[in-house]
């Protein structure tokens, strides 16, 4: 594969985004996805522009994958369900693209617009886009400003449009569809103990009479947090919908026992057969902080169910033929910066022996692959909280 640099620069409040770079041998006027919409309408979308937005997927990888998994990690099955990251990464693409596509169909729905400062943001960031990458480079990924302006515009659309349709969602979920109630509590584990290496051994009687003994003694305690510290002991944190029938993730008989307690009380010692057992705290009656997550879960479920009645009333046709030609066929890493170039010659100071050369420049690619990381991650939060967005990355 052939290795090129790329920049990585926050594009406005607006958005932010990993300068990358491609082997660029496609057709950008060859048609990708073939449209038909709800009322009759035809669009398309070209190969050219599917091509940078998964190019510039990719290169987000790059940034913060690449150092721990190798070049060949793009061809490599790395969820176990038999394609590769590459084709899992491509069909993401795809899936956002046909979302954020919707997004801007549906504006008008909620009376969404892009506004006039808004537009001359996304102009000035595809200028800045262009302008901060060198022409080869620029080439070779097949970038113009149009593409990027584009991109980002969809971007936006789907923030705006999302968020809308969220707070109109909003009106239909109810203060007990959302009530959670949390409590925090000691699990003793019967089923057995496990070492360093993942084996896993039964536990003796003398084990399981010790955790008995345990149980029993915090659940009659005065003072639940105070006994978990007294006795070594961990606690885990749980929320539950006030009211529920049934969980996912917790024992139901556990929830149950949750359920008649007030706010500060603790439990006796819950068994639970295959698990072992419990001793639980309610810590909360309303958690505000875990309702207003529920809430949020309710609304992102009503807007994703919006989303598939959308996809729905439209045909989306991708041209797999000309899919197949974008290729994750070079890598992307950010180019070194002084700082960088400083630490590498303290690294490779004369009096360093080179044993700690290795490990200190070990260390500092870890590090620049960390900040690539975090600075996409912060830039796209900035990103969200300016735009409303809450794209799936």
């Amino acid at each position: 594969m052939n290795k090129k640099m790329v920049k990585a620069a926050g594009l406005t409040a607006l958005s932010a985004v990993v300068m990358m770079t491609g082997c660029g041998k496609i057709n950008s006027n060859e048609t990708l996805v073939t449209i038909k919409t709800e009322d009759g309408t035809k669009d398309t979308i070209s190969l050219g522009y599917g091509n940078f937005v998964a190019r510039y997927q990719q290169a987000m990888y790059d940034q913060y994958l690449l150092a721990y998994y190798g070049e060949d990690m793009w061809k490599s099955d790395m969820s176990g369900s038999g394609s590769t990251l590459q084709e899992d990464t491509k069909d993401g693409v795809l899936e956002d693209m046909e979302a954020q596509y919707l997004a801007k169909v549906h504006a008008s729905d909620y009376g969404v617009e892009i506004s006039k400062d808004q537009k001359n943001d996304i102009a000035e960031a595809a200028k800045k886009f262009i302008s901060d990458n060198d022409k080869d480079s620029l080439k070779a990924m097949g970038a113009t400003e149009e593409y990027v302006k584009e991109y980002l515009e969809y971007r936006t659309y789907y923030a705006l449009v999302s968020e809308a349709a969220k707070d109109a969602s909003d009106a239909d979920i109810k203060d007990e569809d959302c009530w959670m109630r949390s409590f925090s509590y000691v699990l003793f584990d019967t089923t057995g103990k496990t070492d360093a290496d993942g084996n896993k051994t039964d536990l003796t009687d003398d084990e399981i009479a010790e955790m008995k003994t345990q149980a029993k003694e915090l659940s009659t305690s005065e003072d639940f947090d105070a006994k978990v510290e007294e006795l070594g002991l961990t606690t885990q944190n749980f929320s539950y919908l006030k009211g529920e029938s049934e969980d996912e993730t917790m024992d139901m008989s556990v929830i149950k026992e949750a359920e008649q307690l007030k706010e500060g009380e603790q439990s006796g010692v819950i068994v639970v057969e295959g698990t072992g057992m419990y001793v639980i705290k309610l810590t909360s009656d309303h958690d505000e902080d875990a309702s207003n997550s529920k809430r949020e879960s309710l609304q992102s479920e009503a807007f994703d169910k919006l989303m598939d009645e959308w996809k729905e009333a439209i045909t989306w046709k991708v041209n797999d033929k000309a899919w197949e030609k974008v290729q994750f066929d070079s890598l992307f890493k950010a180019p070194e910066t002084k700082e960088d170039s400083k630490e590498t010659e303290a690294t490779t100071a004369p009096e360093e022996s080179t044993e700690v050369t290795e490990e200190t420049t070990e260390e500092t690619n870890q590090e620049d692959t960390t900040a690539d990381g975090e600075t996409e991650e912060t830039s796209e939060e900035t990103t969200d909280e300016t735009t409303e967005e809450t794209e799936a990355e």
